[in-house]
């Protein structure tokens, strides 16, 4: 049984169908209260965080040490969850499992497609919290 989808195949949706998709997850705006300046800072810690660790993943990529991209990804994975970044959550389980198999060619390509979707949904966060931010604040009527 294959590890994989057959080539074209992809278990994660592409970046044109994730345009507009992010939204916080319940969890998340439990966590804030409702504070958009809470979740605009959570997403920008994730934001900040991930790039980091793809950066570090590329590294490790160079250095061929896989067991390091393994972690990062399943790092990301963790705080994409988080958030509510479900495809990049996925595409780093898809780079946890290709790592795995320690194969150069198929790592890169994983690695490839989380920094794209990582960048998608980034960009939709970003978009989020500056659409947010951009309402007037609402005065309870008494």
């Amino acid at each position: 049984m294959p590890l994989l989808p057959p080539s074209g195949a992809r278990t994660t949706p592409s970046a044109s169908s994730l345009h507009e998709a992010w939204s916080p997850p319940p969890l998340l705006l439990e966590t804030a209260c409702g504070d958009d300046d809470l979740i605009a800072e959570l997403i920008l810690t994730f934001s900040t965080d991930t790039a980091a660790r793809i950066r570090r993943s590329r590294e490790a990529f160079a250095a061929c040490d896989f067991s390091r991209i393994r972690m990062e990804a399943h790092t990301i994975k963790g705080g994409a969850r988080q958030v509510g970044a479900d495809a990049v959550a996925e595409a780093c389980q898809e780079l946890e499992t290709v790592a795995r198999l320690q194969e150069a060619f198929l790592v890169a390509a994983r690695l490839d497609r989380v920094q794209e979707v990582f960048e998608e949904i980034g960009g939709e966060m970003a978009s989020y919290s500056s659409r947010r931010s951009a309402e007037p604040a609402t005065t309870p009527s008494i």
